[in-house]
């Protein structure tokens, strides 16, 4: 097995950014809203004129048990050379499991953990990710997509430097009435060096890059638990 330390990336984090939508002030609702909502409120994609749906979701009031089940759902298909060596393995690894460890931190989650593929069609709408999450009997959807990008110019100043950034977009989905409570946007930006030890530059690149993804996840994250958190309960 290759030793780690022979491939180590000098990564510098020179700017990171992380918005995440405001929870609705309580006052918001209308007094006579009701939580009983049948089947749910999103039964369909497009709700043409129908007003009154329409009204319904902007008033609902999401409610959640005492404890929560998380499912999780990665929507990008980036892989990260994860079969190229044992160490994009255990960075794979780690990030997962430091992402599911934080998640599970809050008092309000009971289990964090990936949605089986095997119940998720290529239909990917919000219906079908509620019936989905349902079979799991998990109370809330949490979706996320990641990127990263890598500006070339920096290898005209020094070529064995890159400067590049990675984000993930999340959604935290309500399975009960198919509102999206939360959705965080993460973007890490970072500088990396080849040094002495490296196969390549696009290995330093890329390990670089899971460490972004890593900080990013970790920060969305944060947010889904100071969400869980303070949501009122059933």
């Amino acid at each position: 097995m290759k030793v780690i330390y022979l491939i180590i990336t000098c990564i510098f984090l020179q700017a990171c950014s992380t918005v995440a939508s405001v929870n609705r002030p309580a006052h918001y609702y209308q007094e006579n809203t009701s939580n009983d909502s049948g089947n749910g409120l999103v039964e369909s994609a497009i709700f043409g004129n129908d007003d009154k749906k329409i009204i319904e979701l902007l008033n609902y009031r999401v409610k959640l048990p005492e404890k929560n089940r998380i499912a999780i759902l990665k929507l990008s298909t980036d892989n990260y050379w994860r079969f190229y060596s044992n160490d994009f393995t255990q960075l794979n690894d780690s990030l997962v499991d430091s992402f599911i460890t934080k998640l599970r931190s809050s008092e309000r989650v009971y289990d964090a953990s990936f949605l089986p593929a095997m119940l998720v069609s290529e239909k990917r709408s919000v219906p079908v990710l509620r019936e989905a999450a349902a079979r799991y009997q998990a109370d809330l959807l949490l979706a996320y997509r990641s990127s990263c990008q890598s500006y070339n110019k920096y290898k005209f100043i020094d070529p064995n430097e890159s400067k590049s950034y990675c984000s993930v977009e999340s959604v935290l989905l309500d399975v009960r009435s198919g509102i999206v409570v939360k959705s965080v946007v993460s973007v890490e930006s970072f500088t990396s060096k080849e040094v002495a030890g490296d196969i390549n530059f696009s290995e330093t690149i890329k390990k670089a890059e899971l460490e972004a993804i890593a900080k990013a996840l970790g920060n969305v994250a944060t947010e889904v638990v100071n969400y869980m958190d303070g949501v009122p309960r059933i």
